[in-house]
């Protein structure tokens, strides 16, 4: 409204203001409720132009009302065989007026970066409608012959649905979310202090390496938290799907659902959109992200992605100060100052457990490995080769042109009840979600600072 005054010279009440970004945006993506009727044209469209794409669009059989949409694009579903074998699985609220939420498999390339490959309109996140996404998942995936560690904030409907499709695959919980689940054991407790302490000895309890430091971390936990409500909580939750000690598997050093967190950032724009205008939207703008790093990716000149060679250039240089002693074929010794490590190297395993963590070489195996002078890449995992980079962006997503489109079907948009208020364009992060800070004037870990700060000082009531 501002810029609109300061370029034609007079005011528009908001209501004016609301209706015309409402004809402007139904000009350029169509009506909301017209947006439905054409995805049946727009699924034979995606699946004449894009072969090995999964298209499936669900309507109720008595009222031809639309139920839900899964999408996930041929390229995609080729690419994602060269990405990590982890998938992001996460929900988000849709911003049109008839809301739902946008159910998302996320994966992850071997530079860091988020790699799309599904996605899922439906109303809410029901047990049946997870059940459906991940049933239609399961299918692209079963062909690839790999075992997918999938990530997720463990919701009710999401765990249920999971266990049914995925019964024997690794399942991680993000760590972001258990914090903020252990935060609400303490919601009456007004000490901010003490919740502090909690969460950081939480967190090292999570991202303890070995079961014996696992149980010693555990123990501060009990003494700082209280043994009876720190018990009741890890009694709810398995250790294998969050503490990295208890993990039998490959999990890349993941312990957060942040992958999703920048896809749904990424999308925000085309989740205001009706279904037909997000779909397709987001659909260019993966086709454009693919080409951009399939050119970038051309020029790189090293054997690893551009992030994971700087990693294994740090490493490297850390290396350099350990002192190795043979053992036998492959196994070695690997000494600094203080401590001592076991490296096996036929086996891929050091005593530091930062190797089978993180699936990256650690510094005391590139120790050993540069002493017995082997090439430090063959012990690399080839997601992390700038090949396997190139690979998962050498099928494209191919153009869909609607020039000729039309539909006799008509479907009916779902029934959903805008609720009062201004619609939220972003999501409100929960407290447990927020790091605490120190405050400048109490000096205190909190959630306030030195303006906000109503801690008594010294000497004051």
């Amino acid at each position: 409204m501002s810029n609109f005054e300061s370029t034609y010279g007079f005011e528009i009440s908001y209501k004016v203001a609301s209706r015309a970004k409402k004809r402007c945006l139904e000009k350029m993506y169509g009506s909301e409720s017209d947006s439905f009727s054409m995805l049946s044209w727009y699924k034979d469209a995606v699946l004449e132009t894009n072969p090995g794409s999964s298209f499936v669009l669900e309507v109720e059989e008595n009222t031809n009302r639309f139920q839900r949409v899964f999408v996930s694009y041929g390229g995609q579903v080729e690419g994602f065989k060269f990405s990590l074998p982890v998938l992001y699985v996460d929900g988000t609220f849709g911003k049109s007026i008839y809301k739902g939420q946008i159910l998302s498999a996320t994966g992850r390339n071997g530079d860091k970066g988020f790699f799309p490959l599904a996605l899922c309109i439906c109303d809410s996140e029901t047990e049946d409608n997870w059940f459906f996404f991940f049933k239609h998942l399961k299918a692209l995936l079963e062909p690839q012959g790999r075992v997918i560690t999938f990530i997720s904030d463990r919701g009710g409907g999401l765990l249920k649905a999971f266990n049914q499709v995925f019964p024997g695959n690794p399942h991680l919980f993000c760590f972001h979310h258990l914090r903020y689940n252990l935060t609400q054991k303490y919601r009456k407790k007004r000490n901010v202090v003490v919740l502090a302490q909690v969460l950081q000895k939480f967190f090292k309890v999570a991202y303890a390496s070995t079961e014996r430091s696992y149980y010693h971390h555990l123990q501060a936990l009990r003494d700082e938290g209280g043994a009876e409500v720190i018990d009741e909580f890890i009694a709810e939750i398995p250790l294998e799907n969050w503490c990295r000690a208890f993990f039998k598997g490959c999990r890349y050093g993941i312990m957060a659902n942040s992958i999703t967190e920048s896809f749904n950032k990424w999308i925000v724009a085309e989740r205001s959109m009706p279904p037909l205008a997000m779909i397709d939207q987001t659909r260019m703008k993966e086709m454009k992200m693919m080409s951009e790093r399939r050119v970038e990716s051309k020029s790189w000149t090293t054997q690893l992605t551009p992030e994971m060679e700087k990693k294994l250039v740090e490493r490297m240089h850390k290396a350099c100060s350990f002192r190795v002693i043979a053992s036998q074929e492959s196994v070695y010794e690997v000494r600094d100052d203080e401590y001592s490590y076991s490296v096996n190297l036929s086996t891929r395993t050091c005593s530091c457990v930062k190797w089978q963590i993180n699936c990256f070489t650690c510094p005391h195996a590139l120790s050993a490995i540069q002493a017995v002078r082997l090439n430090v890449y063959d012990f690399i995992d080839l997601y992390f080769s700038a090949k396997y980079f190139r690979m998962s962006y050498s099928f494209p997503i191919h153009p869909v042109s609607n020039v000729d489109s039309c539909t006799e079907e008509s479907i009916l948009p779902p029934i959903t009840k805008r609720p009062a208020g201004r619609p939220k364009a972003k999501r409100i992060k929960s407290s447990g979600e927020k790091k605490p800070i120190r405050c400048g004037r109490c000096l205190k870990l909190g959630h306030h600072n030195r303006q906000s700060c109503t801690e008594p000082l010294n000497g004051q009531q």
